[in-house]
């Protein structure tokens, strides 16, 4: 598997994996980045602990058995792009609702994004250029059943994984719970505890990872000066399930932190089969209806999905 990184500057970066295309087989799709570009002499040593990352997940199981566990990941890199940090207990809210979708009120439980301020600024929506912040809500609105039987994610070779929407909105509701739970009571210089001091996100650039998708985000103080902790950004992922495969939080030394999801539920890169796209469902901004995509090794088309106008299938 070949790896080309993008520059990274200075202070700490995130990198998520967005993807289960090649979950440690060898998989011959290509991943690439536009404007990649080696590293520089600074970030070195950077490139070299990100490459030992890479080897020591190799060998790690991503599973993805209700395809909850690409969704997850795909959530926290799709958090860290709009929102510029990992603050879920003030950036969403859990809520009442049908199952059936967002704006159905109803007993069981979902989470959402949050709106307005508080003592730190804008938060949730509220922080979007957008209003409405496009690739999280895509994500969010696959909790629901208005989802069931619609969303897979491409899996190695020719497998596909279809994801259960009642697991994904259950076990966003409890890890937002862990979640609230470890921010109120947060200790510096702490392992186990979530930061006290604040951090920003800014994207860095993407690479084929381990699971499948490495994205890379440079973190610092809101001021820009470097974190102090940061390895304690972690435990700001707990809202995404620490322990998933698809996570696989690393701080990989000079600033450089990595997490790893599914493609296509990120925008950022490419992955290839021949001319189609290898993605069986695809978050965009950008209209891909149409446009040739390839799941489960079949070749088909993009189609928009009723629910959502940023969501893709590969139908």
């Amino acid at each position: 598997m070949k790896t080309r990184w993008s520059t990274i500057a200075g202070a700490l970066c995130v990198a998520l994996a967005a993807s289960a295309t090649a979950c440690g087989t060898g998989d011959p799709d290509t991943f690439d980045v536009s404007n990649e570009s080696t590293f520089d002499d600074e970030a070195a040593s950077s490139a070299e602990a990100a490459e030992l990352g890479t080897l020591e997940q190799g060998a790690m199981s991503c599973t993805n058995p209700d395809g909850t566990n690409s969704a997850m990941a795909a959530f926290a890199v799709a958090v860290a792009q709009e929102l510029k940090r990992w603050q879920a207990n003030r950036d969403f809210v859990v809520f009442g609702t049908s199952g059936q979708s967002e704006g159905s009120p109803g007993p069981q439980q979902a989470i959402k994004l949050a709106s307005g301020s508080d003592a730190s600024g804008p938060k949730g929506k509220s922080r979007c250029s957008d209003g409405r912040c496009a690739q999280i809500q895509a994500i969010l609105d696959m909790q629901y059943e208005q989802a069931n039987n619609k969303v897979f994610f491409q899996g190695s070779g020719s497998t596909r994984t279809l994801l259960n929407p009642g697991a994904l909105r259950s076990r966003m509701v409890a890890k937002l719970r862990e979640q609230q739970t470890c921010d109120a009571n947060p200790r510096d210089n702490d392992g186990s505890a979530c930061p006290r001091e604040e951090h920003v996100l800014t994207f860095q650039s993407a690479a084929k990872g381990s699971c499948d998708t490495n994205f890379f985000f440079k973190a610092t103080k809101p001021g820009g000066t470097p974190l102090a902790f940061p390895n304690q950004l972690k435990n700001k992922l707990k809202f995404a399930d620490v322990t998933n495969p698809y996570i696989a939080f690393q701080s990989l030394g000079n600033g450089v932190v990595s997490v790893d999801p599914t493609f296509g539920l990120n925008e950022d890169g490419s992955t290839t089969t021949g001319n189609c796209l290898a993605a069986c469902t695809k978050v965009t901004r950008s209209s891909v209806a149409g446009q040739c995509c390839s799941c489960g090794g079949v070749n088909k088309r993009f189609s928009k999905a009723p629910w959502n106008a940023s969501t893709f299938l590969c139908l």
